[in-house]
């Protein structure tokens, strides 16, 4: 299972993909002076209020963006878990590295709307969350090009049998 090194890279893209878990922010608005604060991460949006260096919680809303995640994580273990059944793990691997690739470039496309939506007075940012997301993109490319290695290999020693 780990005698191969696509197996790495899926665990550090579940790794990194878990970690968000931890709270991350995605994206940062802070209007002019610093008094509101909206943050997305990966269980919505949430609002605050600062006063005396002090957030006080204004409103959040649902942002189901953890099954996302949960899904590329599952999907993830059951690819690293294909190891036996090799076109099966191939077309795995390709699924997951689409779907992320999907899931990154989604998540780009709705930051940038965010960012039109928000008042012209905000400063917005975005945060370590959006940047480990995007991490997950090559380490799932670089699993998916060990798989196929894998299976070129096997089919060449099978051509010369």
């Amino acid at each position: 299972m780990f005698g191969r090194n696509y197996s790495i890279h899926f665990l550090i893209s579940m790794l990194l993909f878990g970690s968000l878990f931890a709270g991350l922010n995605f994206l940062k608005f802070e209007a002019k002076g610093g008094q509101e604060v909206s943050t997305v991460d990966l269980f919505g949006r949430s609002s605050y209020y600062i006063t005396n260096h002090q957030e006080k919680f204004v409103s959040s809303e649902m942002i189901p963006l953890f099954l996302l995640a949960l899904g590329m994580i599952f999907l993830l273990f059951i690819t690293m878990m294909s190891y036996k059944k090799i076109n099966r793990q191939l077309s795995l691997a390709r699924l997951t590295l689409m779907l992320n690739a999907f899931l990154v470039f989604l998540f780009v496309i709705w930051s940038t709307y965010l960012f039109v939506d928000a008042p012209s007075d905000s400063n917005n940012s975005v945060r370590l969350g959006f940047y480990i997301l995007s991490c997950t993109l090559p380490f799932t490319y670089f699993g998916y090009k060990g798989v196929l290695r894998d299976k070129l290999i096997i089919d060449s020693i099978d051509r010369l049998r």
